[in-house]
């Protein structure tokens, strides 16, 4: 045999080998996910999709800030290195696309992981590489996860971390030090991943033997939980540079206590009547449905079942993953709870799977091997359409209405302004106009934001007083300061102010202006 005949055969082997572990499988589905994600990422700022904290979340990079609880300080370093590899490598782009690009990336490993994780369930099964694939592209075309894909935001980082505790604890589950990763990132991260911990803990348990066989899982989720803490380090560090974004100024443990912990959000986790109750059940039933259709759905239920029947600690570990992230979104009353179900989604997407390869070993049963590639083209055209009917409804590929109010918000203020905000979409945008790309602040220097509601707390008055010490006052309240300041600088609003008379303003562009000359209650 000549060399190359034998550099050719080695090639062949590889390949075969790579399908029959459905490396090539993976690779392909991110691959198309990414292709899809870019196709309609947002091309700069958006509110869509939930999406309002972009602007913060870039502000408080751009200005080695702390954004809200609890702080996500495994995302800030990974942004903040993002923004500046891209920097060097392609300075003309935006700082917002920038960081819409790093949550395309994040969501297409995802999607790569999740194949992995599909193919080592499905050993055994025919054409089990393109089962795998279903999982990865169902799991890619989510609502859930391509919304998150193409903003600034935290939840595509959350899926990866997601993903990669699964893949730890299904396909690696003898390797007790490869949960240790996942289980670090996710609580240096977004501490939800902790819901997760109980069923990543029975998988691992239940591949033991002896009677002390949870004692080494738990060692290693508690080293996880214990490394990843130390990650919050960089909030008191990043807090003493006294940047405009600043959540708890957690320059000191009080402060540091109230973000990690979450406190300002504690009041939104409520049991509720009853009624409320029923609404947020019919909103988890319809999350889920709309997530994989009920076709979708219908298989999924089919691949629960077929591992209860044949894999009944599948059965359970899947009961344990989802019942905690399920309960929490259910009395966690925000208007973006439907995303704590990702984790719940993402499992999901492999029970698709294995109701999909046995939904085929029926049908092949019955009529046939030539079921089984029939049952494939079906599912990859039906996933195919649905991905087309969705586009509309998710892409942002031409979303420009963030970007046009701070457009609008740079052509009406003046120099030496203060902005009162009020809501998440106005603060932040233009926190990112002043402290982000800059746009305000180079339109209307001098000027500076305030946040109305953010008064009511201890260490928000503070940051004001440390931000501006020469502006007596501004530490009060926004009624305060407008009493002070509204003579000497032009005052407007983001809001019409309760507390203000309507004569006393007047509407300009997309902002209110205080006149002058009138006395502030």
């Amino acid at each position: 045999m000549s060399g190359t005949d034998w550099a050719l055969d080695r090639v062949q082997e590889g390949w075969r080998k790579g399908w029959s572990t459905g490396w090539p499988a993976a690779v392909g589905m991110a691959g198309v996910a990414l292709w899809l994600y870019c196709g309609s990422l947002a091309p700069d700022l958006t509110w869509a999709h939930q999406g309002a904290d972009g602007g913060e979340l870039l502000a408080a990079a751009a200005t080695n800030g702390v954004p809200h609880p609890p702080g996500y300080p495994l995302y800030m370093l990974l942004l903040q290195g993002w923004l500046a590899l891209l920097e060097g490598v392609a300075p003309s782009t935006s700082l917002v696309w920038r960081g819409n690009l790093l949550s395309a990336c994040f969501g297409a490993a995802s999607v790569l992981v999740s194949v992995r994780v599909a193919d080592h369930l499905l050993a055994g099964q025919p054409l089990r590489w393109a089962w795998a694939g279903l999982a990865g592209g169902a799991w890619a075309v989510t609502p859930l996860l391509w919304s998150q894909s193409i903003l600034t935001e935290v939840y595509s980082l959350h899926a990866l971390l997601i993903a990669l505790l699964g893949w730890a604890v299904l396909v690696k589950p003898q390797r007790l030090w490869y949960s240790l990763l996942p289980v670090a990132l996710g609580t240096a991260h977004h501490l939800t991943l902790l819901l997760l911990l109980p069923a990543a803990g029975y998988r691992l348990m239940v591949e033991r033997a002896g009677p002390r066989r949870w004692r080494a899982p738990l060692q290693v989720l508690l080293g996880g939980i214990l490394i990843g803490a130390l990650w919050y380090v960089r909030v008191p560090l990043a807090a003493a540079t006294v940047s405009p974004v600043n959540w708890g100024y957690a320059d000191n443990w009080e402060g540091f206590v109230w973000l990690v912990s979450g406190a300002a959000y504690r009041g939104y986790l409520v049991l509720g009547p009853a009624d409320l109750l029923w609404q947020r059940l019919t909103l988890w039933a319809y999350t889920v449905t709309l997530q994989f259709t009920p076709v979708g759905l219908a298989l999924g239920f089919v691949g629960l079942a077929s591992w209860d029947r044949w894999q009944p600690s599948l059965r359970t570990f899947s009961l344990l993953w989802g019942i905690p992230v399920s309960l929490y979104a259910l009395f966690y009353h925000t208007r973006d709870s439907e995303l704590y179900l990702l984790p719940l989604v993402w499992l999901s997407s492999l029970w698709l799977a294995v109701g999909a390869a046995s939904v085929a070993s029926w049908l092949a049963a019955r009529w046939g091997p030539r079921c089984w590639p029939a049952c494939a083209l079906f599912l990859a055209l039906l996933l195919a359409g649905g991905t087309a009917g969705r586009w509309p409804a998710i892409s942002l590929a031409d979303d420009q209405q963030a970007r046009r109010y701070l457009a609008e918000v740079a052509a009406v203020l003046e120099p030496d302004s203060l902005v009162v905000t009020l809501g998440d979409q106005e603060t932040f945008a233009i926190w990112y106009g002043l402290w982000g790309d800059r746009t305000l602040e180079e339109a209307a220097p001098g000027t500076i934001a305030v946040n109305e509601s953010l008064y009511q707390f201890d260490w928000y008055r503070r940051l004001q007083r440390a931000l501006h010490p020469q502006l007596a006052g501004l530490d009060l309240s926004a009624a305060q300061a407008v009493e002070r300041y509204g003579e000497i600088r032009p005052v407007f609003f983001a809001y019409r102010p309760a507390w203000l008379d309507a004569t006393q303003l007047e509407e300009t562009g997309p902002l209110w202006r205080f006149k002058q000359g009138r006395e502030v209650p």
